[in-house]
C-alpha cells in the first residue's frame, strides 16, 4: 500500500490493515501497543488494557501507527530529525 502524495510533497497516511473496528470514543481510547496489538483502555484510567485484535500488524519503527477514522490500522512516516539543525540550535 502506497501513501498518497499531497501538494508540497507531504504524505498522507497509508492503510496497513482493514479492520472496520467499531469504537466507543466517549468511554475508551484505542491504540496499537509495541507488539502490534490493537488495544482498548478506559478513558477513566481505571482497569487494564484489553487486546481487541492480537498481532494486527508487524511494526516498523520508521512509522507511527494509529487507528484511523474508519476503524482501520494506518501508518505515517515519522519525521526525521535534522541533526545539523539540532547542532545549530544548541
Amino acid at each position: 500500500m502506497n501513501p498518497t502524495v499531497l501538494e508540497g510533497g507531504y504524505y498522507m497516511a497509508e492503510k496497513v490493515k482493514k479492520l472496520n473496528l467499531e469504537r466507543d470514543y466517549r468511554n475508551y481510547l484505542y491504540y496499537l501497543d509495541g507488539e502490534g496489538n490493537v488495544c482498548q483502555k478506559a478513558k477513566s484510567g481505571k482497569g487494564d488494557s484489553k487486546i481487541l485484535v492480537p498481532k494486527a500488524v508487524e511494526r516498523d519503527n520508521q512509522y507511527l501507527y494509529f487507528i484511523d477514522k474508519e476503524g482501520d490500522v494506518a501508518r505515517s512516516r515519522r519525521g526525521a530529525k535534522d541533526k545539523d539543525k539540532d547542532k545549530q540550535a544548541a
